[in-house]
């Protein structure tokens, strides 16, 4: 009797025990909430980062195709208002569509810089900063004070010519990719919390500040004020005092009403009151274009008559009738174009257009993994967006004729390939923020 109970006894606790095992097993391959949890959270939020990256990157590429492709169509609207012109024939049928050409030419050219730069390091650039300013500064300088090495246009020395198949003489403009050295040399130089400033740094900002005035005298004083923003820009995200820049803003300023008013006030030489003389003129013309509508005012009444001539919503692209009189249509004042054979639709797709790139610029400012590549998406998002309300300005009246062309859209290959090989930099810093 002991002997059986005491076996039943043992059958009843191995039962109970392989129940108990049993219940264990389940516990340890069942799967445990916490961590695949964690698990999957982690695994959602990494999808989410490389979604938002991937977005990021494709805006940066989308956005000035798009832009480009705008420029195209409209810069081809010119060309027709070419032919429409009266006592000026075309000596052949393509001749007018020209620039058209070209222009093609220069964004494809631009995508495969675009493309190349994308690839490389954003070490390397950061690296390298200091080459690109001193070597386009020299550049510049030597534009200025080297005769014979510039070609003139239209009474400006900023243009170096060269040829190239197809396409005959071209000509580019160093200032141009001047844009992108002081941003990669700004962003380059503020990429550490606290700045070193050097023999060698002092040489570059006195260099730097020396190719400013060599663009001043090309002259090309819009293209001037736009880098010297973009540097104090880029060096005031990067921490510098705003006193200091403040302070040199001021001083900006007053040398710049030195610069106009000296040769008037101390009776210079008739070529000096000329090379300032004009900025005073464009400056009362802007203030009231229609006293000066046949001199210096003629470009702001014509662009402000296209402007408001396109209404609230238009679909004529080609039939525009100001761009046959309106001077540099193809370039500075493209956005009148746009706005004639558009309307004021038109005119908010563009715009939308540039905010969505320079938005994209910005997003990749705060994600950047690294603190030149914040600060280099940074100071690239005021290039676009200051140079773009530049334009829009100049072309409604609200500041005077400078010449800025507006981004992606004006004609000009100098413009397209500095802004193509800004935008694979910004590519390249996308690449390696996760």
């Amino acid at each position: 009797m002991k002997t059986g109970k005491r076996r039943r006894w043992m059958e009843g606790r191995g039962a109970a025990g392989g129940g108990q095992l049993m219940h264990a097993q389940h516990l340890c391959f069942a799967p445990c909430p916490s961590i695949h949890g964690r698990d999957a959270q982690a695994t959602l939020h990494g999808r989410d980062a490389r979604a938002t990256r991937d977005a990021r990157a494709t805006a940066l590429i989308i956005l000035p195709f798009l832009l480009c492709l705008i420029g195209l169509v409209f810069l081809t609207s010119v060309s027709i208002g070419e032919i429409l012109k009266p006592n000026a024939p075309p000596r052949s049928p393509l001749e007018p569509f020209r620039p058209v050409i070209q222009q093609a030419c220069w964004v494809m050219l631009g995508i495969m810089v675009m493309a190349v730069l994308s690839r490389l390091p954003s070490r390397f650039y950061q690296q390298s900063a200091w080459f690109w300013l001193a070597l386009l500064s020299l550049l510049l300088i030597a534009l200025w004070r080297v005769p014979g090495l510039g070609v003139e246009r239209n009474g400006a020395v900023r243009w170096m010519e060269f040829s190239l198949p197809l396409l005959g003489r071209v000509g580019i403009q160093p200032s141009e990719m001047f844009k992108l050295a002081t941003l990669l040399f700004f962003a380059a130089l503020y990429s550490k919390p606290r700045v070193v400033w050097g023999k060698g740094t002092y040489a570059l900002i006195a260099l730097w500040l020396l190719a400013l005035v060599a663009i001043e005298r090309q002259p090309d004083f819009g293209t001037m004020a736009l880098i010297f923003v973009l540097g104090v820009g880029v060096s005031f995200l990067g921490g510098a005092s705003p006193l200091k820049i403040a302070a040199l803003g001021l001083t900006a300023l007053l040398g710049f009403a030195v610069l106009i008013g000296l040769p008037h006030l101390l009776k210079g030489t008739t070529d000096e009151i000329e090379h300032t003389g004009y900025r005073w003129k464009r400056i009362m013309a802007m203030l009231d274009p229609w006293a000066y509508e046949h001199e210096m005012g003629y470009q702001m009444v014509r662009a402000q008559i296209a402007t408001g001539s396109g209404g609230f919503a238009r679909f004529a692209i080609g039939e525009g009738r100001e761009k046959r009189y309106l001077p540099a249509a193809e370039s500075d004042y493209i956005f009148a174009t746009i706005a004639e054979e558009t309307g004021f639709v038109g005119c908010l797709v563009c715009i939308g257009l540039i905010a969505g790139l320079t938005g994209a610029c910005l997003s990749l400012a705060i994600r950047a993994p690294t603190r030149f590549g914040r600060l280099y998406a940074g100071g690239l998002a005021l290039w676009i967006g200051a140079q773009a309300l530049i334009n829009i300005g100049m072309a409604i009246g609200l500041l005077p004729t400078v010449g800025v062309p507006l981004p992606f859209i004006s004609a000009g290959g100098s413009s397209v390939i500095s802004l193509m090989a800004a935008l694979g930099i910004a590519l390249a810093i996308a690449r390696e923020t996760r």
